[in-house]
């Protein structure tokens, strides 16, 4: 910013100060000029003194007053010209008139006195007539050599001037030039710079689709004019999973997620409509298919956004408008696909819920102790969570996981299980593993699949000395880090085949004892919150 208000003023100062040596230059010239001129007047003056003496002759009815007073101002004026010009144009060559100037005025006065005396200027009067017009000569030499002297000058100072001149005008075209294309690349920058903002503004960062600005002004240009023959589909989609993949896994993982599921959607609807990332986990799609294709093409788009891999499994809710039929507005039309879609979305809870209550019946015919720990451990994650200020959708999935965390422990042995004393090695490896076989049971299940991450990780550590993946703080799923803290405090007051249960009080300082090494601190202040309505944390009869 600095450089681009410098040059322009540099350029300025530099105009205003040749501007200032042209006038000077200009200004000497002229006044090398005066100096000729007043020079040629002195010459003429010097010319016209020479043949007044001779005026003074009786013989020639001269009048000797009138001439000695005109020979008088004639020298005052050549001395006052001479004090003039080395006043205002000193020059060497001014300084030889001095003498032969003497010599001339010596000789002029002896001429007027011998004119005078009416002896006329036969003899001495032609010797003195000789003796002025060398004198006069030698002062014209001096005045021309001083007259060549100042047109030099004036030459000069006028060769100087149009070359400054020209110089000024060169570089003011030079500045103009300069700053011409300068402020037509400024502009061009400032034009593709907008195009980029432009582009920017509507379009997600991630995945490179259209943004949710550029789907509300697509549909207004739709609603505005278009193919009126065919109705537009608007239709949003919710990732199903995401939230675990993203605690499971980490942020990095999943916006390679979000990046690669976008541009499956983008390949999924070439040549037949648009996709967009409206934020988060969720998508959207523009289209004008024929009737017959609306649901080969939502299927499409629903395929495109799944993914399953180990550990995890991504699917989508959507729901769908129609434009103009069912909306006529692009926020009407956004605003009931959104209720569809989470209309879909509940209907894939309620399949959730379905399987998990088929899970928790297995548990409930193998052990009941098994079904009343569970059942508590789910009430205290729901709570802790809801402390937290985790989503109400959120809170009922972790409730779903915290009830079958221990799913696993279907495949353990009774006799480990139930067993009245410390567990060996080897039985501590059965138990340990119960958490895996407990994720891919819930994997088998699609409904269930986005909960598998929290089942995984329910016995993780926050220092990361858990199982089994020993993950550490904030990498272990938000959810899986309340069932361990909820999962713990039951096991401590409802006890053990091997030990009796103890006294909340101790369960709860214990609890705070483990903030941040076995339990997350955030989760723990939380739990502890929640511990104040101690009825909600009597263990169960």
């Amino acid at each position: 910013m600095i450089r681009n208000k410098a040059l322009p003023a540099l350029v300025v100062v530099l105009a205003v100060i040749a501007l200032g040596a042209i006038v000077t230059l200009q200004s000497e010239a002229g006044a090398a000029r005066d100096s000729q001129l007043k020079l040629a007047n002195l010459e003429t003056a010097l010319t016209e003194l020479q043949f007044k003496p001779f005026q003074a002759d009786p013989g020639i009815r001269g009048s000797a007053g009138a001439v000695r007073s005109v020979i008088r101002t004639d020298k005052r004026d050549v001395a006052e010209a001479l004090s003039s010009l080395r006043q205002d144009s000193p020059s060497p060559t001014l300084d030889t008139i001095s003498a032969p100037l003497r010599v001339n005025y010596a000789a002029l006065d002896e001429i007027y006195a011998i004119s005078l005396s009416g002896a006329g200027v036969a003899g001495r009067g032609e010797q003195l007539a000789r003796v002025t017009i060398r004198s006069d000569r030698q002062i014209g030499r001096s005045l021309t050599a001083a007259s060549h002297e100042y047109d030099g000058l004036a030459s000069t100072a006028d060769t100087q001037a149009a070359a400054g001149s020209a110089a000024t005008i060169a570089i003011l075209v030079l500045a103009f030039l300069f700053l011409y294309r300068r402020a037509n690349r400024a502009r061009s920058s400032a034009e593709q710079l907008a195009r980029e903002n432009g582009a920017l503004a509507t379009t997600d960062a991630l995945t490179g689709l259209g943004n949710r600005r550029a789907l509300v002004d697509d549909l207004a240009e739709e609603l505005s004019g278009g193919d009126r023959e065919r109705e537009q589909v608007v239709a949003l989609f919710d990732l199903d999973g995401f939230k675990n993949y993203n605690d499971t896994f980490g942020h990095p993982a999943g916006d390679s997620l979000l990046a690669r599921l976008g541009g499956r959607l983008s390949d999924a609807l070439a040549g037949f409509g648009t996709a967009y990332r409206m934020g988060g986990d969720e998508f959207c799609i523009l289209a004008r298919p024929r009737a017959e294709d609306v649901d080969p093409l939502l299927k499409r788009a629903a395929a495109a956004l799944t993914e399953t891999g180990e550990g995890f499994q991504i699917e989508c809710s959507f729901g769908l408008a129609l434009l103009p039929g069912e909306a006529s507005s692009a926020e009407q039309a956004l605003q009931l696909a959104d209720q569809r879609m989470y209309a879909d979305k509940a209907g894939r809870s309620s399949a959730g819920r379905q399987s998990a209550d088929v899970l928790l019946e297995v548990i409930n015919e193998r052990s009941l102790d098994l079904r009343d720990h569970i059942k508590q451990v789910a009430i205290r994650a729901c709570l802790t969570a809801e402390k937290l200020g985790i989503p109400e959708h959120e809170v009922a999935q972790i409730g779903v996981a915290a009830e079958l965390h221990d799913i696993g422990k279907a495949a353990v042995p009774d006799t480990i299980l139930n067993k009245r004393g410390p567990l060996d090695e080897s039985e501590l490896q059965f138990i340990r593993a119960h958490t895996v076989i407990g994720e891919r049971i819930m994997l088998a299940a699609p409904s269930l699949a986005p909960l598998a991450g929290m089942v995984r990780s329910s016995h993780e550590r926050f220092d990361g000395d858990g199982y089994p993946d020993k993950m550490l703080g904030a990498k272990i799923p938000a959810g899986a880090a309340i069932i361990a803290v909820c999962d713990a405090f039951d096991a401590m007051v409802a006890g053990r085949p091997y030990r009796d249960g103890i006294p909340v009080e101790d369960a709860l300082e214990e609890v705070r004892r483990c903030s941040g090494s076995q339990f997350d601190p955030q989760v723990v202040d939380a739990f502890l919150a929640v511990a104040v309505d101690r009825e909600q944390l009597t263990p169960a009869a």
